[in-house]
């Protein structure tokens, strides 16, 4: 609680404390006017010490001490604060003057006085007595504060002995360790001895503790209040980088003020068996391993080794078959271990040997440790076909299946064929405020499965190597064609990876479907007909071209003799065709006739593209051919030969020269 503010003309009780109305003035950590600058002003001289205008340091003021004077002092009226057990550190400069080693001395001095100005003691610096032939040295002295100190003054203390008339200077006196301001919590007490009344108007409060003043019949004396202060800092700081961590158990790094020790989190002992599947009950962490459940020691989960105490249950000799132990839950006070498709109900105690089996059945298992939860008599769990209860039957031992989450049985099984494909196993819980029992599958549903992408275009001959992207539902996923052909000459893998080589044009329609591990599909139809497919897929590049020997009939007609009719040649025969501009033309190379002179039809019979040339006919002039029958098949050159026509007859075989 805070002390009223004095009053004038109130009575006040010896030990009422009061706080002043005008505060006193703060405490100078410096003393005042120590390089004489303000001349003789804050300096009390005693002695044979004396205020001088001349032989200063910087200035020309100072104290001196004449040399046929024995002794003086300069003492600053500054009353310096420091706290008991703390330190003062006053400084000045003396100047001996022309005066010889050991004729003149002078040091600075602290002197110590408690609150009724009593002095306590007096510590002197180092004595500055070499003879310096006029040159300034320093004198400083270190003080701790005695226990029934108020204050400390400072001083300069100047010397000299009787043989020689040689003066002494001292200047700039200063101090350090003084504190500024007032005592915190400074307030005053009434000290008197009894009862008396406040003056009419308030005293000069002193601000040094244990100085007291007279207030009419009171007397006030400065205290503190009783307040502790805490004050927080940091005993611990990082560096301004990270450190380069150990990996060794044991081993040390330095960051900042801290050190760092690499430590193991893991249970040590050997015989933990280190498992997920873990309980506690009856003072004891029980854990699975393999088909057996090992406990630690009570109230020690760090021991797993001392007889008589840590040790296992033997649930593996309990069951028909040979699968491990997967729930570990606490069922009323008893354990419940439950494994694929076996439960046991045991009796668990601080006392190994008060631990016994109650019951065990199989045929009701669960493998998802963390989805179990006790509620009330009965625990919850998550078995194969969905969740499920073990309760008890008329307040007896016998253990018999719920169905309590049959209704959702479907819901559940498929979130737990997702759960066991992508190894993230559901968590349950009880909510007690609203009495329900709660189980959360992490990442489902799942996206629904899609199949993404477009076989890219390409020419006759070309490389294709692409991949649909399948996304969603629950990997891995098998990518088939279900329906249609994929172009000729492309092949597609189960991941969805079409390769191959481009052999020919024409429409195509096929459909890509995706199949996931839960059985999920979906499906992408991809097509090339009409321009789209049969265009893009056949470029201008030379595209070789079989034609039947009954495809193809050519007709000339010429304004000259000798030069037969029309042509026609039944064997094979093999052209070339391009596309340009959208349009098939087959070239008997090279014709040097425009494309609107041609009248071309074109189908496909079992595979082949058959041309057949239809009213071919083209002026003398436009013909720049050659031609030869080797073994009854026409081969067209790309041989520049013109022939006059009437050169020209039907058994004339052209080799060179011009045909016209």
């Amino acid at each position: 609680m805070a002390a009223p503010f004095w009053q004038a003309g109130k009575l006040y009780l010896p030990g009422d404390l009061v706080q002043p109305i005008t505060q006193p003035a703060p405490n100078d950590p410096q003393v005042t006017n120590g390089g004489f600058e303000g001349g003789p002003t804050g300096w009390t001289f005693s002695g044979d010490a004396a205020y001088s205008t001349t032989g200063g340091y910087g200035s020309a003021r100072c104290v001196v001490l004449p040399g046929n004077k024995p002794d003086g002092v300069a003492l600053n009226n500054a009353q310096l604060v420091v706290p008991v057990g703390a330190q003062l550190t006053a400084t000045c400069l003396i100047q001996q003057g022309a005066s010889v080693a050991g004729a003149t001395a002078g040091w600075a001095e602290v002197r110590w006085y408690d609150a009724l100005n009593t002095l306590l003691q007096t510590d002197k610096g180092n004595a500055v007595d070499s003879g310096s032939n006029g040159a300034w040295h320093p004198s400083t002295v270190t003080s701790t504060a005695p226990a029934s100190a108020a204050y400390a003054r400072a001083a300069i203390h100047l010397t000299s002995v009787a043989d020689h008339d040689h003066e002494i200077f001292g200047d700039n006196l200063s101090v350090s360790g003084a504190t500024a301001g007032l005592p915190e919590g400074l307030v005053y007490k009434a000290v008197q001895t009894e009862s008396g009344t406040s003056g009419s108007s308030e005293p000069a409060w002193p601000g040094i503790l244990g100085q007291q003043v007279v207030d009419n019949e009171v007397i006030w004396e400065a205290v503190t209040t009783s307040r502790v202060t805490w004050t927080a800092g940091p005993r611990y700081v990082s560096g301004a980088t990270e450190p380069v961590w150990p990996t060794d158990i044991g081993a040390m790094v330095q960051d900042g003020t801290i050190n760092w020790k690499a430590i193991s989190r893991r249970v040590e002992d050997e015989k933990c068996p280190n498992s997920k599947v873990v309980a506690i009950v009856a003072s004891k962490v029980f854990a699975a391993d393999d088909d057996i459940v090992k406990f630690s020691a009570t109230a020690n989960p760090l021991d797993w080794s001392t007889v008589d105490d840590a040790g296992y249950l033997p649930t593996g000799l309990q069951q028909a078959n040979a699968n491990s132990m997967a729930v570990l839950q606490q069922y009323r006070a008893n354990l419940v271990a439950l494994n694929a498709s076996s439960f046991q109900n045991w009796q668990v105690d601080p006392d190994p040997a008060s631990m016994a089996i109650l019951d065990q059945m199989d045929g009701i298992g669960s493998q998802w440790q963390r989805a179990a939860a006790p509620v009330s008599n009965d625990l919850i769990y998550l078995s194969q076909r969905g969740v499920r209860t073990i309760g008890i039957a008329n307040a007896a031992e016998n253990l018999a299946a719920g169905d309590i989450g049959a209704p959702i049985d479907v819901l559940v099984q498929q979130a737990m064929l997702y759960a066991e494909a992508n190894s993230t196993p559901p968590i349950g819980t009880y909510y007690p405020g609203a009495g329900q029992y709660w189980l959360a599958f992490p990442n489902y549903p799942p996206p629904v499965l899609g199949v993404y992408g477009k076989l890219p275009a390409g020419g006759c001959g070309d490389a294709i190597d692409y991949t649909y992207v399948v996304a969603g539902g629950l990997p891995p996923y098998n990518v088939e064609i279900s329906a249609g052909e994929l172009p000729e000459g492309l092949s597609m893998t189960a991941q969805g990876r079409v390769l191959g080589e481009l052999a020919k044009g024409g429409d195509a329609i096929w459909t890509v479907r995706a199949t996931d591990a839960l059985g999920d599909t979906a499906e992408l139809q991809e097509s090339r007909t009409g321009p789209e497919g049969f265009f893009k897929y056949l470029t201008s590049r030379p595209y070789p071209v079989v034609i039947p020997p009954d495809g193809i009939t050519a007709a000339a007609q010429f304004d000259g003799p000798g030069f037969p009719p029309s042509y026609a040649h039944q064997d094979t025969f093999t052209a070339a065709a391009a596309v340009t501009g959208g349009e098939l033309r087959p070239l008997l190379i090279p014709l040097n006739q425009p494309v609107e002179a041609f009248n071309v039809s074109a189908t496909v019979t079992g595979g082949s593209l058959v041309v057949t040339l239809k009213s071919y006919t083209m002026q003398p002039e436009a013909i720049s051919t050659g031609t030869n029958i080797t073994g009854g098949t026409l081969e067209v050159k790309l041989v520049q030969t013109t022939v006059p026509v009437e050169s020209v007859t039907a058994a004339t075989t052209i080799t060179g020269g011009t045909l016209s």
